[in-house]
């Protein structure tokens, strides 16, 4: 796509670089080497360009990483979620959307963590999650502290799940972590002892075999349900108040 950025300058006629470009380069860098990876000269030598024509579109490594995270939320697929009737339908069919997303960008989270990020797709998306908990009966000033919750946890949970292959524990250690589950007192841990088998096979880090389809979603699953049961659960303690 040629033209202006959003975020960053507008093109300017005869001007090589351009802004979407940049950013879906910086963004491929992002992927493949962390945040920390990001340079202006190595992105700008990925361009073809220098470093001073690149400063000239880019204020900063900062401006270029928010961009990132628009570019990525910008493949959620909202429409879907959009058109469900139901609130809670709508929430949990976004949520489901965030988080086949956010999985696939393992280095997003760093900068989510790191950076404010307001932008065009967040605003989208948040819109949504904003309609759907106020249908559910909350209001101001609960209002936002449920968006922070219910957005916190679809990134957290996402963010665990995704962790870059390089922070993955290598095998002599998960072996070392299994021991201990298969060493504990079954006296001092009884419930874990009891779910050992399935502990071992499910906890984050610990899988022994690769991950069978729809262990890990039915643990998002499971707590996305637990957190809008309690926004449902609030709304029917306040109706009888």
């Amino acid at each position: 796509m040629n033209g202006s950025h959003w975020l960053l300058e507008r093109e300017q006629p005869r001007r090589r670089l351009d802004a979407h470009t940049v950013v879906s380069q910086a963004h491929i860098l992002v992927h493949e080497g962390g945040a920390a990876s990001l340079t202006m000269r190595p992105l700008a030598a990925a361009l073809g360009t220098s470093t001073s024509a690149l400063y000239r579109l880019v204020p900063s490594k900062q401006w270029l990483l928010v961009a990132i995270v628009d570019l990525v939320f910008g493949e959620v697929e909202t429409s879907t979620a959009a058109d469900v009737g139901d609130p809670r339908g709508r929430l949990e069919q976004l949520s489901t959307a965030m988080h086949d997303v956010l999985v696939l960008h393992p280095h997003l989270h760093e900068i989510l963590a790191s950076h404010v990020w307001v932008t065009p797709n967040t605003i989208r998306i948040a819109e949504i999650a904003f309609t759907s908990l106020r249908e559910m009966g909350l209001d101001d000033p609960e209002l936002l502290d449920a968006y922070n919750a219910w957005s916190g946890y679809v990134i957290g949970f996402s963010a665990i799940e995704a962790k870059p292959a390089e922070n993955a524990p290598d095998r002599a250690l998960q072996r070392a972590m299994r021991r201990q589950l298969e060493e504990m007192d079954p006296g001092a841990f009884p419930i874990l002892t009891e779910l050992m088998p399935d502990v071992a096979d499910r906890a984050f880090g610990l899988p022994s075999r690769p991950r069978r389809s729809g262990e890990s979603g039915s643990s998002f699953a499971w707590g996305l349900a637990a957190l809008l049961d309690g926004v449902a659960a609030r709304k029917r303690r306040r109706s009888r108040a």
